[in-house]
């Protein structure tokens, strides 16, 4: 069924030309003068446009519905351990993750017309992800609402959105990730450098706080705790975790190269000792999961399996806190995983092409990360590992980059949003 949908839509954009203009959809059938137009924001108007705006209603979107995680999670613990009074609304794709949610947040899925009610009427919009799906179904901003844009990258080493032309090819998601820039009122930054990158790819963005990222203050504390919980939830506490956060690729979601794995926990043992295991996180936008290149059923020496695949575990940042090592290719992961001082190493096989095809902010090889091209160059980095070296490149690049990341990032948004809902108050 999914292969025909695709194979219609092929052959529909041979014959019509499809674009967003101000509220109206429109389509003109190729060297004919058709043209129909449909208004797509009419149900909003029609629906939502007049229901009056909750000052006090706060909604949370992790990545489209994407569960408990990121920096959501932790604005919304932070409010909630400081008693900031609100109505708290949390979107979800999986109704289950609803469980993990914190006793007084009401719950919504994702793409709902309950979840097109509680936008229209929240009077704080927190998220970090693009909203194209809701405005495309023609949610409208009202003036008396605000919109904190928090993202979910760090150190933007792949370019994104505006700086990125393979996204910008699609000319009616253009229109409405402009729409959504303009609609954002604060923009959360973790540094000067990640401060230039929204407003060279959100269209000059809007007001852009250097507050750091929230979801990295859990690496400035205590993250034993976390470690074990982790471990308990997967059985493997008696062993060390080396984490594989590969990323999708635009032209094929499915297809990421992995490192062989029992020739990697080997080299991962005599370099650092202990007993490893390989933790798999598929990216989300991965078709069906995949992930090639490896074998998913490695053995390790008491024949107990060697990989654990954590893609289900909902706030990466804590697989990141109990993690003794990463390896990613290009996810922007390890650069929060940074602020451990914990190892981190790159295997980018398809550096060229990605380049050509996705584009970076700066060359692999200025990360503070050993670059390694293949498997066996993986192993070399890791057998070669140099502590010192490592931790004095992490520093430098902290520095060169501007990093405002201090533990209290959570707390500044927190601050923000209670104002911005007593801000509300008192305009009655």
């Amino acid at each position: 069924m999914q292969f025909i949908k695709k194979r219609v839509r092929q052959l529909a954009k041979k014959i019509i030309d499809y674009s967003i203009e101000d509220e109206y959809k429109v389509y003109r059938l190729k060297h004919t003068p058709f043209c129909m137009r449909k208004q797509y924001t009419a149900k909003y108007h029609d629906l939502y446009e007049k229901l009056p705006v909750q000052k006090d209603k706060v909604i949370f979107d992790n990545y489209k519905g994407g569960g408990f995680g990121c920096n959501c999670k932790y604005v919304l613990l932070q409010m909630l351990s400081r008693g900031i009074p609100a109505d708290y609304v949390w979107v979800l794709r999986n109704p289950g993750d609803a469980a993990m949610l914190p006793a007084g947040v009401r719950t919504v899925s994702y793409g709902s017309e309950e979840a097109m009610r509680e936008y229209a009427t929240a009077g704080v919009w927190v998220n970090n992800f693009q909203m194209a799906y809701y405005l495309n179904r023609g949610l409208l901003k009202k003036p008396e609402q605000s919109y904190i844009q928090m993202w979910h990258g760090s150190f933007g080493i792949k370019k994104i959105e505006g700086n990125c032309d393979i996204l910008n090819e699609d000319k009616p998601w253009l229109v409405l990730a402009k729409k959504n820039a303009a609609y954002t009122d604060y923009w959360i930054s973790n540094s000067s450098f990640e401060t230039q990158v929204y407003k060279d790819a959100f269209w000059g963005a809007g007001k852009i706080l250097e507050y750091g990222h929230p979801r990295n203050d859990l690496f400035f504390g205590d993250t034993a705790s976390t470690a074990d919980k982790v471990k308990k939830r997967y059985q493997i506490a008696d062993k060390k975790i080396v984490l594989y956060v590969p990323t999708f690729r635009d032209q094929n979601r499915s297809q990421v190269a992995g490192p062989d794995v029992r020739s990697l926990l080997d080299c991962l043992a005599q370099r650092f000792g202990g007993e490893w295991i390989f933790a798999l996180r598929r990216h989300p936008r991965m078709v069906n999961g995949e992930v090639d290149g490896f074998d998913l059923t490695a053995k390790d020496a008491d024949g107990a399996s060697a990989i654990c695949d954590v893609t289900d575990y909902p706030d990466i940042q804590e697989l990141l806190a109990a993690s003794d090592a990463v390896i990613t290719d290009y996810s922007s992961a390890i650069f929060d995983f940074m602020l451990t001082g914990r190892p981190g190493f790159l295997l980018a096989e398809d550096y060229e092409k990605y380049l050509d095809l996705r584009g970076l902010y700066y060359p692999l090889e200025e990360t503070p990360f050993p670059l390694a091209r293949s498997g066996a160059e993986l192993l070399d980095n890791i057998a070669n590992f140099n502590e010192n070296e490592y931790e004095e490149k992490c520093r430098q690049f902290l520095l060169e980059k501007g990093s405002v990341e201090d533990g209290n990032a959570s707390a500044r948004v927190a601050e923000l949003v209670a104002e911005l809902i007593n801000k509300g108050e008192n305009n009655d």
